[in-house]
């Protein structure tokens, strides 16, 4: 009976290959196709994916030519600064053709205009492979992209010393903008409110307030500009975007501090941008007026010994979120860039040669040059020293972190 039924069973099974054989044809059929049809389509799009990859690299050729004018203002294919009118091909009205080993790779547009603030450029530029002209196929990619420059480099500051609020210059105090008019002739001082001068720097014609021009000293209007309105400064006051920039900056350099900070001979002063930030590090005032308190500010004290230099003097850029006295034989080559209030008692040969600004932000007391009637506070205007920070500020255009785009359009 078993060897009956298993019989059985083998018969039932006959003739089963075939179809398994011709079932199993069918799906290798279809896989071939299938492999055919990829192997087809693969070239194209492989090219279209080169195509698109090269023309997004002829798309940042524009936005590299373009940065590349802009670092070049004075020459003759360069982006004048200021930006007032922007000519061909940087305003986008004449194509580029971008060549390699002889051939052309693509062609591209770019615009640049001014942006958000004045030391920002916004460039848009537009690449096609293999030409923008034509009906053959081709291939198009847009960047936009913000780049930025320290704003000081663009419009140095109007005076020796600025301040956004009162000054007051007294003792021996020497505020001069005589030897320099390499951006013109500066005043030596700029105040929103009124500038007072008394002691030495009032009695001795050799010290107080000199602007370009003569040798007498506190001329109203030509060496000391008063009551200028508060949008004066606005062109000479940094934006969170580029203070957290110049954090950046010093935070590379090694030269990074919070709060309360004491420099001299204990705990010298690193040649380069300086940036002393607040207790929590947020900018003063990021959510509107008067919404930090002022426990919060940076609170910097600067004596004779403090450049770390075997020259003894201070090259580079000192920014404080807060305040700021400079006492001794400080000698400094630089901008000096204050957001409240600045007090300066020298002594010695001391002397910061740049530039200072003060921004008096909650102003709580005026300016102070001197007040000790023993010193002898200087600070010469250097334009070259205002401008690039002492040597240390970034020289060129770079793109802003973030700001680059893919667009469509």
């Amino acid at each position: 009976m078993l060897v009956y039924r298993f019989t059985k069973i083998i018969r039932c099974q006959r003739g089963v290959v075939l179809p398994m054989a011709l079932l199993i044809m069918v799906l290798l059929s279809a896989l071939i196709i299938a492999f055919s049809m990829m192997a087809a389509s693969e070239p194209l799009l492989a090219n279209n994916q080169l195509q698109v990859a090269q023309a997004r690299a002829v798309a940042e050729s524009g936005v590299e030519q373009a940065i590349w004018a802009l670092n070049n203002p004075t020459n003759a294919n360069g982006i004048p600064t200021p930006l007032v009118t922007v000519s061909a091909p940087y305003d986008g009205s004449a194509p580029v053709a971008v060549m390699m080993n002889g051939a052309q790779m693509g062609v591209f547009t770019v615009s640049v205009a001014n942006g958000a603030s004045a030391s920002e450029r916004d460039i848009v530029a537009t690449g096609w492979t293999p030409t923008n002209t034509g009906t053959g196929p081709k291939v198009k990619q847009k960047i936009q992209v913000t780049v930025f420059n320290p704003l000081f480099n663009l419009n140095p500051p109007p005076a020796a010393l600025t301040v956004r609020g009162d000054i007051n210059v007294s003792g021996q105090a020497l505020i001069d903008s005589r030897s320099d008019t390499t951006c013109g002739a500066k005043p030596g001082t700029m105040s929103k409110s009124a500038t007072s001068v008394g002691g030495a720097a009032l009695a001795n014609s050799d010290r107080g307030i000199f602007g370009a021009g003569d040798n007498t000293h506190n001329q109203n209007g030509t060496d000391m500009i008063q009551n200028e309105p508060d949008s004066t400064f606005n062109n000479y006051t940094y934006s969170s975007k580029e203070l957290d920039a110049y954090k950046a900056l010093a935070k590379k350099n090694g030269t990074y501090y919070q709060g309360t900070v004491a420099f001299n001979a204990s705990n010298q002063l690193k040649n380069g941008i300086v940036f002393i930030d607040t207790v929590s590090g947020n900018n003063i005032d990021a959510n509107g007026p008067n919404t930090t308190n002022t426990s919060d500010f940076a609170s910097v004290d600067i004596d004779g010994n403090a450049p770390l230099n075997a020259s003894g003097i201070f090259s580079g850029m000192l920014i404080v979120a807060g305040s700021l006295t400079v006492h001794g034989s400080f000698q400094m080559h630089g901008l000096v860039y204050v957001q409240n209030d600045f007090t300066y008692l020298g002594t010695g040969a001391g002397q910061i040669t740049g530039a200072v600004i003060s921004q008096n932000i909650r102003d709580t007391s005026a300016t102070s040059i001197d007040t000790d009637t023993g010193g002898n506070s200087t600070i010469i205007w250097n334009c070259e020293y205002a401008k690039k920070g002492g040597g240390y500020l970034p020289p060129t255009f770079t793109i802003e972190p973030g700001s680059y785009k893919e667009v469509s359009g």
